[in-house]
């Protein structure tokens, strides 16, 4: 099956789930799946609505997708760089989903992620680590920190976008959460840079 085809079964699967499908304010509206570059080698997991509006990085102002494409833009990033996606891909968060949605919506993720075939993966916030690897996670200690993941992926946790973008208005540029949050980034940032280097190529041929 081409990649096309199966974004449209994914696409179709996540829209015709119930609580989800209740969600959209008109009976046009569709879930989005995610934003930037598809084929990205980083992907990143939220469980905010408003990282993205559009399936090409474009975000509200003052939102959590703004806060975060700036810092990545900061970091060096290019909009090539990466593909963000959330847990629900509407606005409804996923803690407040029963069980079935959330592990229905956990298999819909891994088919998102070997569609788009990352080498690393940033997760924002609790949630979303724990969405991701199936497991409880001590995020004190298991932050920041690469863990090696099925299929070769890297996996990095970190901070949840919202909550790093109000500690920064909050306590200024010495928040300790925002800048351990930029410390995340650029060692994914770092990490990125070793998987497109020529050396890293040549070493996989």
């Amino acid at each position: 099956m081409e990649k096309k085809e199966l974004w449209e079964e994914l696409s179709f699967e996540i829209n015709n789930i119930p609580k989800i499908k209740e969600s959209f304010e008109d009976d046009d509206e569709k879930a989005i799946l995610g934003s930037g570059n598809k084929n990205a080698n980083l992907l990143f997991i939220g469980d905010e609505s408003d990282l993205y509006e559009t399936e090409d990085l474009k975000v509200m102002v003052a939102s959590s997708g703004e806060f975060l494409i700036k810092l990545c833009d900061m970091a060096g990033f290019i909009p090539e760089d990466y593909y963000i996606t959330t847990l629900t891909k509407c606005s409804l968060k996923y803690k407040d989903l029963f069980e079935e949605e959330q592990n229905y919506l956990k298999e819909l993720l891994d088919m998102q992620i070997a569609i788009t075939e990352p080498k690393i993966i940033v997760t924002f916030g609790q949630y979303s680590a724990e969405a991701l690897l199936g497991r409880e996670i001590n995020f004190g200690k298991e932050r920041g920190k690469f863990i090696d993941w099925k299929g070769g992926i890297k996996v990095l946790i970190t901070y949840d976008v919202r909550f790093v973008k109000e500690a920064r208005e909050n306590t200024g540029r010495n928040s300790t959460v925002a800048i351990d949050f930029w410390k995340d980034l650029l060692l994914a940032k770092k990490e990125l840079e070793k998987l497109n280097s020529p050396q890293e190529e040549n070493s996989n041929e």
